[in-house]
């Protein structure tokens, strides 16, 4: 079994990477505006949360099942 710590490193680094593309997206493109790409990174942004809230109280089932919606989104860990 995977170290939980090491998933949520990796879950927080994709966190920022994610947060950087949707800062880039929203500064690149004033028009026509990407709202399919902002909106999925803001969906990707919220399963992280999600999943680092789940593996720090301790509930890694839950954290699984929010990792495997990230990866189903197209969000894929070394895991």
């Amino acid at each position: 079994m995977t170290d939980p710590t090491l998933i949520a490193q990796q879950l927080r680094n994709r966190q920022n990477q994610v947060e950087r593309k949707i800062n880039q997206l929203i500064t690149q493109n004033p028009d026509p505006f990407p709202f399919d790409r902002v909106d999925k990174g803001k969906k990707l942004f919220e399963l992280i949360q999600k999943a680092l809230g789940s593996i720090e109280s301790g509930d890694l089932i839950r954290a699984g099942m929010y990792i495997k919606e990230l990866e189903t989104a197209g969000l894929k860990l070394d895991v």
